[in-house]
């Protein structure tokens, strides 16, 4: 599969920040990125939330290897089991599952994709808001 990130013209390490649990859903450092073509993909989402600007001259592409570990998280099912990041505080009970992103690293995933646009389960029980 082949990946495409927005926001640097090539791939740089220096440039990236290692993975850290933060006070939200989502890890702070690491590489984002979105399968090339993916339906609702973060090219999509930035141009629809009026976020940024994903131009083709400030990315680049790149496949991971065939020995990485990917964690594909495709329902709220894939979720139980997986590390969660109880130090969090604050934002009550807004969100059902604070990933310990850290944990999974040194348990290591290279890798995690989510698939929310594959999920079609009730709204109350659905994988975005879970993660929500």
């Amino acid at each position: 599969m082949e990946y495409i990130h927005y926001g640097h013209h090539h791939f740089d390490k220096s440039v990236f920040q290692p993975i850290k649990n933060e006070l939200f859903v989502k890890p702070h450092g690491g590489l984002w990125a979105s399968p090339v073509g993916a339906q609702n993909g973060w090219k999509d989402w930035c141009e629809s939330e009026d976020f940024r600007a994903c131009e083709k001259d400030n990315s680049f592409k790149f496949t991971l290897s065939v020995n990485a570990n990917v964690l594909h998280i495709r329902s709220v099912d894939d979720l139980r089991g997986l590390p969660r990041n109880n130090g969090i505080v604050g934002y009550g009970s807004i969100n059902k599952y604070w990933l310990d992103f850290e944990k999974l690293l040194a348990n290591g995933v290279d890798a995690i994709e989510v698939h929310i646009s594959e999920d079609t389960s009730e709204w109350e029980s659905s994988l975005y808001f879970a993660l929500y």
